[in-house]
């Protein structure tokens, strides 16, 4: 049995074993695993993570002040099987001299895909012409879906020669900017950071303020983390700027867009339509009034999954954390410079 020991609340529904299993991590520490409950409740959490060396978890589990106090002398390092930590108390925990670290590089590509496909299921109206389909309206005698202008028209916009907006130029925003290149759109970027060696390599625009931004673009994809900056970034000042044809993807963080405000936008046709894989509240109610409009699509939050992601990140996170215990070594700490324990 290895000298460390690691609590996992992260279910093997979500994180498959094998990973486990098979790496090192195994030669200097073992596991207790959580399976019982998605989230497990904060007293038992409590006992265990008392005997436990390191933390292995994820955005499902709140990690607060009380709970970062309460074993704080035995805790060496909080690792976040995904991207975001917002569940994390990082003031605490850096007060406490413990490391969180997270796990990035992983999942741009799936998150960028996801962008893609909700571009175009609401560019090309695929959700209202799988409806038309199914409900039996596609007839030899029904055209009015191929007519301009038509109530019940089905065309759509173009993605090619399309203006482009990336909030956000970070991995993924640097993803879906490639992946924008293929289409044959014009890319703008606007970022806390002007990147000119992406500018130069792949003919992205910098955009200085965000207002400038959506006020050309015909498509606007929120690639940034949740952050006080970021928290209702998008509100009802922003949705007057945007063209009444500008489509909205959001695969990012719920709070970062106001859904009262995307609401209204979208009934009164401010914009052209939303496809959003975050949302606040999540999950979104079934009786919200989103859910009543054919120009919106919401998908649960899965956007940078996949089999192959989830295995992805169940071998890099057991690296980070072997790396810390055996070596000091710090991997994507989002708290803390490297030091020895």
């Amino acid at each position: 049995m290895g000298r460390y020991k690691i609590l996992c609340t992260v279910p093997s529904t979500i994180i498959p074993r094998s990973p486990f299993l098979e790496h090192s991590v195994n030669k200097i520490a073992s596991f207790d695993f959580w399976e019982r409950e998605y989230q497990i409740p904060q007293d038992i959490l409590l006992q265990k993570l008392r005997d436990c060396d390191a933390l292995l978890t994820d955005s499902a589990l709140p990690i607060g002040k009380d709970i970062i106090d309460s074993v704080k002398s035995s805790l060496k390092i909080i690792a976040d099987v995904g991207v975001g930590y917002d569940n994390i108390d990082i003031e605490e925990a850096t007060k406490n001299h413990i490391p969180v670290c997270n796990n990035p590089h992983i999942l741009q590509d799936n998150v960028a895909e996801l962008n893609f496909a909700l571009m175009l299921t609401i560019a090309k109206n695929i959700y209202r012409a799988d409806k038309h389909v199914r409900s039996g309206q596609w007839t030899k005698d029904q055209t009015s879906h191929n007519q301009i202008d038509h109530v019940d028209s089905l065309l759509g916009s173009d993605l090619k020669d399309s203006n482009l907006l990336i909030v956000g130029l970070g991995e993924t925003g640097v993803e879906v900017g490639r992946r924008a290149i293929g289409f044959g759109m014009n890319i703008s970027y606007y970022s806390r950071t002007r990147k000119q060696d992406l500018e130069k390599k792949m003919g992205f625009k910098w955009i200085p303020t965000l207002e400038e931004g959506i006020q050309n673009a015909d498509f606007i994809s929120i690639n940034v983390p949740l952050t006080d900056k970021t928290h209702r970034m998008f509100g009802p000042a922003e949705f007057n700027l945007m063209k009444s044809n500008a489509i909205l993807v959001n695969t990012a963080r719920g709070e970062i867009v106001d859904t009262d405000s995307l609401y209204e936008a979208l009934a009164t046709n401010k914009i052209a339509g939303a496809g959003l894989d975050a949302i606040s509240p999540e999950p979104i109610p079934i009786d919200h009034p989103l859910l009543t409009l054919d120009n919106f699509v919401a998908t649960p939050h899965f956007g940078g999954h996949s089999v192959t992601s989830r295995r992805k990140l169940g071998e890099a996170i057991l690296s980070t954390l072997e790396g810390y215990l055996a070596q000091g070594k710090l991997t994507n700490c989002v708290n803390m410079q490297v030091t020895a324990i």
